[in-house]
């Protein structure tokens, strides 16, 4: 904007925040057409005082100055811009160049299938484990209901002992002493649970003289041996069979019996208990055949039951005492 149009427009009283200078087109005779000014002002504008008109026109001028001069708008086609030879070489170089190749990934190595040797190489193998585990010496699980040897050595407070001397104690036997004196030779626990036993059973055997209950041997022992003589007759088993079978069910309440009948007194009871317990091994390893032992078990736990039921004062003392012998069983066994 030239200095006389600034004299024409005048001091502007107010500045606004938003000033935007239009640039008019050249017109057919040359001259510039008259500059048109859009004024936007906002909801609140600050009043400043007025400038000098000098400082306006200055400030135009160097606005104008600042502006970038536009080339002219013609029709003429736009030239085709050539690309350098190196660029306009590329994708002919990209089309002959090779592609890189891929990176093999790593071998891996197959799982071997098993033959037919190494099969037969591994089965005897397997075989001789399974025959080494199968030959491990396993201990006989003990039948507690004639007394739990483990616990007497509790009990008796002897489990710091020493076992005893096995080989004296067999060396004592053959020579022809006597269990007693065979577990002297022995000494440690040996010697001491035979102590022991003789001390409990002197005791005991003083109780239960003096107690005048009776034992009803129907009951206690040949309830159990008819229940028993009946399942065989029912069974599946040939008449010779069956026969067998009734005959040594008869020869064992023959003996358990003791040549005694009806009722009998607690003493007579205990003796036939220890008798039982005697060919059971107390629990341990036992030539009996296995479809009795439960029969002796029946027995025992009856008489045992009686016993105590006669005599209730002796029920500690009787257990003890049946530990005692179990710990015997085992200590005494043959190694």
């Amino acid at each position: 904007m030239c200095e006389s149009h600034a004299k024409q427009l005048g001091r502007p009283r107010k500045i606004v925040t938003d000033i935007r200078i239009v640039t008019p087109a050249p017109g057919a005779d040359g001259n510039l057409a008259t500059a048109q000014e859009t004024i936007q002002e906002d909801a609140e504008v600050a009043t400043v005082p007025a400038a000098s008109p000098e400082r306006v026109a200055s400030t135009v001028a160097a606005s104008l100055a600042a502006a970038p001069i536009l080339p002219e708008v013609t029709n003429a086609p736009l030239a085709t811009v050539e690309p350098p030879p190196e660029v306009a070489a590329a994708p002919e170089a990209v089309a002959q160049a090779p592609a890189p190749a891929p990176t093999p990934a790593p071998a891996v190595a197959p799982h071997p299938k098993p033959t037919a040797t190494s099969e037969s190489a591994r089965k005897p193998a397997d075989t001789k484990a399974a025959r080494t585990g199968d030959a491990s010496p396993r201990s006989p699980v003990r039948d507690l209901i004639f007394g739990n040897p483990a616990k007497a050595i509790v009990d008796e407070a002897i489990w710091n002992m020493p076992a005893g001397n096995h080989q004296a104690y067999k060396a004592a036997l053959q020579q022809g002493k006597s269990a007693g004196e065979a577990a002297e030779a022995a000494g440690g626990q040996m010697a001491m649970i035979h102590r022991k036993i003789g001390d409990y059973s002197l005791r005991l055997e003083n109780f239960l003289s003096a107690s005048r209950s009776k034992v009803s041997l129907g009951e206690t022992i040949d309830k159990p041996l008819d229940q028993a003589v009946l399942e065989i007759i029912g069974g599946s088993l040939s008449d010779s069979e069956k026969d067998a079978a009734v005959q040594q069910l008869g020869g064992l309440q023959q003996w358990a019996k003791q040549g005694w009948e009806g009722d009998i007194s607690l003493l007579q009871a205990n003796r036939i208990l220890l008798a039982i317990g005697d060919r059971m091994n107390w629990g341990g390893p036992a030539a009996t055949p296995e479809e009795f032992k439960p029969l002796y078990r029946a027995l025992f736990d009856n008489l045992r039951s009686a016993i105590c039921k006669g005599a209730p004062e002796t029920q500690s003392l009787h257990d003890r005492l049946m530990n005692l012998y179990a710990a015997k069983s085992d200590l005494t066994a043959s190694r």
